[in-house]
């Protein structure tokens, strides 16, 4: 909801329901400014929709989603986290992106403390709520639109793990509601035909409708004939979310369940509407989420498809008044599927969110929302919990408190989309305080961009020791990298007592013999024993690891060792891990410090011909601020073969300076330096194949004179 705007109405039972907004914090000191030429998305009225056109729409070429949605494998059971855990149950992640983007939203920018998303396995449906000022509104009294996108960073992220992302309509705004429900003669909606253009060219997957005030009810009418409209238009894969709010006759009435009085917004009569429902969070009691499940039945429709149960998490944390459980009661199968709004209250509610240094805290809030108190996705379940009184005055209780929460990964099966060769992941989340490229540390600028953001482990984090003293602990390190801002660091005391199994990701790769499985690491200790193992889990043997030793390390900095996996022929890995041993020098049996950096798992086959040299690379602007730019630039998208490109600048004396990183066919630079008195820099754009390989640059100059 926009920050003016906030709805507190008050449902049957007299308690708080509604969308909240979330806290409007002040910049902190890791708040970067916008550039003066800077891109920023913007929302859309009635008139900005009727008339779009990507032509006419300042910066549209910025804010495209080029990665497509990407294939989830198949469930099996055997490596879930929890093997007895149902897989029909899905997930609506209903968020903002980086942080507070009520005025301003990049998709990338120069600061690291910012709010990201490193669990896309248990999320299938992804979408903001808060709205844009459309484009020229007065800076003073912005006038939010209708309609937002959303970040095309976040799209892309959310399509690189299988999950779709949605855009947002919310309603109440300035204006008069009838303007967006004009109808030609010929029966066509002008604003759903906008909407699915623009959805196609910004490469996103449908809209959350949020339609929350009082609404006449003529325009009721005509919004869901235009919503019918819509779907019987849109095409395959697009999807509707309609959030609990007004009647089919205007009224804003919260039912808190799929029941016959908003089920007309799924399906009216024998039309379909929208594909599903957010529903309200009022649960007193399990009959709301009972009736949701029968209605959906009645309808002949999947209730796991149609109806989310909302928890409001944005507000209260840890711990919301209604129990989770009431959607997925103990022991017997999900009633329904399931709506979280505001889990970004885990970086947004830490004081600290903004300094660098306490990002660490923040990712631990994190994962105990999404892996459990405990941290660990096998290990679920609240360990400390007593009930809401009957009332709820909107007011928060205990919502720090992690223990209360049972965490997603208790009731979510973890998804992956490692399907198929290559797979390649640098364990990179999308941020950092430097960039590296081969381990070198190439930018000391701090950095966001979730577009590029890796797949990352699929459970985080699932560790064992094979003896009777602790694991060693696991977690992201943005000190050291192989490529991108993070690595992943195993470390602790290790000793003869706690040899560590961490098991990374889920999959389904079907080995033909020519495939390699390679691990880029580092501990620190050159010519001596890396202690380190790859593990494969065979789908045919789903009880127990296959181990192949990474044996000694040539240098204390990082070693890249390959293994084939040949010997593996016609079988199918179905999960990768690793193993630290301490081995039998370690002296007396005694633990030693021991430090681990993961910084490139990839499994690849036959190597592919280099991706072709980009085409049409060339600097559109530079706006020249004494020795320090901002500049425009462009380039050709390849249709197949790439997995991303790099942008580099030439350092004076020599090796590349980390620019930027997009899969798309357009960047920003926020700000580039002048060298000294150099009369122009060098650009170079780098295309980089899905299995790693780089290609050959294509190059264009700022010129400072």
């Amino acid at each position: 909801m926009d920050r003016r705007t906030f709805l507190s109405l008050l449902g049957a039972a007299g308690v708080s329901v509604g969308l909240a907004g979330p806290a409007a914090h002040a910049s902190g000191p890791a708040a970067a400014p916008r550039g003066p030429h800077q891109p920023f998305l913007h929302g859309y009225d009635a008139e900005g929709l009727k008339n779009w056109s990507p032509e006419t729409d300042r910066w549209a070429r910025h804010f495209r989603s080029r990665v497509p949605l990407a294939e989830r494998i198949a469930p099996f059971a055997a490596t879930q986290a929890d093997p007895a855990l149902a897989t029909g149950p899905r997930v609506m992640n209903l968020s903002y992106d980086y942080d507070n983007s009520f005025f301003h939203a990049f998709p990338y920018n120069d600061v690291f403390a910012r709010r990201l998303l490193r669990f896309w396995q248990y999320t299938d449906l992804y979408g903001s709520w808060h709205g844009m000022p459309v484009d020229g509104s007065p800076a003073d009294e912005p006038v939010h639109g209708v309609v937002n996108l959303p970040n095309p960073a976040w799209t892309d992220a959310a399509h690189r793990n299988g999950a779709r992302s949605l855009g947002c309509w919310f309603w109440p705004r300035e204006g008069t509601f009838s303007a967006y429900l004009e109808q030609r003669a010929d029966g066509s909606f002008p604003v759903a035909d906008k909407l699915i253009e623009m959805a196609a060219y910004f490469g996103f997957d449908g809209y959350f409708l949020n339609q929350e005030a009082e609404t006449a009810p003529e325009d009721a009418a005509k919004l869901l004939e235009m919503l019918s409209y819509l779907r019987r238009r849109a095409p395959e894969g697009f999807h509707l979310q309609w959030y609990d709010t007004i009647t089919t006759d205007g009224s804003l009435d919260y039912q808190n369940q799929l029941n016959g009085t908003n089920a007309p917004w799924i399906r009216n009569g024998e039309t379909p509407v929208a594909h599903s429902l957010f529903a309200n969070y009022w649960l007193p009691d399990a009959q709301q989420v009972v009736t949701s499940r029968e209605t959906a039945e009645r309808l002949g429709l999947d209730p796991y498809e149609v109806v989310f149960h909302g928890t409001e998490n944005e507000k209260y944390g840890y711990n919301p008044p209604y129990d989770t459980r009431l959607i997925f009661p103990e022991g017997q199968p999900a009633r329904t599927s399931w709506a979280l709004f505001g889990s970004h209250f885990a970086w947004d509610r830490h004081p600290d969110r903004e300094d660098p240094g306490a990002q660490d805290a923040v990712f631990r809030r994190e994962r105990r929302y999404w892996s459990g108190p405990e941290e660990d996705p096998t290990r679920t379940g609240r360990t400390e919990y007593v009930p809401w009184p009957e009332e709820d005055e909107g007011k928060p209780r205990d919502a720090d408190n992690h223990r209360k929460w049972d965490g997603v990964a208790r009731y979510i099966t973890e998804r992956s989309v490692i399907g198929s060769f290559p797979f390649v992941t640098r364990f990179n989340t999308g941020h950092g305080r430097a960039f590296f490229l081969g381990g070198e540390r190439v930018s000391d600028r701090e950095w966001n961009n979730i577009g590029i953001q890796d797949v990352l482990p699929t459970w985080q984090f699932w560790t064992r020791s094979g003896g009777p003293d602790e694991p060693l602990a696991v977690d992201f390190d943005y000190g050291l990298a192989w490529d991108g801002g993070s690595s992943l660091r195993i470390a602790g005391a290790l000793g003869p007592r706690n040899p560590t199994t961490v098991r990374l990701f889920k999959t389904a790769l079907e080995v033909t013999g020519a495939e390699t499985l390679s691990v880029t690491f580092r501990t620190g200790r050159a010519g001596a024993a890396s202690g380190l193992e790859l593990g494969l889990v065979l789908a045919d043997a789903p009880d127990r690891f296959a181990w192949l030793p990474a044996g000694r390390t040539a240098s204390g900095g990082w070693n890249t060792v390959r293994l084939p996996l040949a010997p593996f022929r016609g079988r199918t890995v179905a999960a990768l891990g690793v193993r630290v041993s301490a081995g039998s020098g370690a002296a007396d049996g005694r633990p030693e410090p021991y430090v681990l950096h993961l910084g490139e798992l990839a499994l690849t086959g036959a190597p592919p011909a280099p991706p072709a040299r980009p085409a049409g690379f060339a600097v559109d602007a530079v706006h020249r601020d004494g020795d320090v730019a901002e500049v425009f630039v462009s380039w050709r998208l390849a249709e197949r073969g790439v997995w991303y490109y790099d942008l580099l600048g030439e350092r004076p004396g020599g090796g590349p300076e980390a620019l930027g990183r997009i899969y798309g066919e357009v960047f920003y630079v926020k700000s580039l330096a002048r060298n000294g008195k150099e009369a122009a820099r060098t650009l170079r754009l780098v295309p980089v194949a899905p299995d790693g390989t780089r290609g050959a640059p294509a190059t264009a100059r700022v010129r400072w004179e």
